[in-house]
């Protein structure tokens, strides 16, 4: 999670060293470039979003998560 925090805050300070102690711990160089990727995605998305004016849904408050679109709509007789 420190890595992860690095990139979203601070990814110009990630250094060869750093990315190293990964590796010294036991990640492959897939699983490094795979938290690259989802926590550069991740920061687009937010700002995408930012930018349009989209709210939080509520998600996180809910009981149970919403249902896909094709289960919400009404049954037909």
């Amino acid at each position: 999670m420190e890595f992860v925090e690095l990139v979203t805050r601070q990814a110009h300070r990630t250094t060869p060293e750093v990315v190293q102690g990964l590796r010294d711990v036991g990640w492959h160089e897939s699983q490094i470039a795979e938290a690259v990727y989802v926590t550069g995605l991740f920061a687009m998305f937010n700002r995408v979003a930012d930018a349009f004016g989209l709210e939080d849904p509520g998600y996180a408050r809910m009981d149970s998560p919403p249902l896909p679109a094709e289960q919400s709509k009404p049954s037909r007789p």
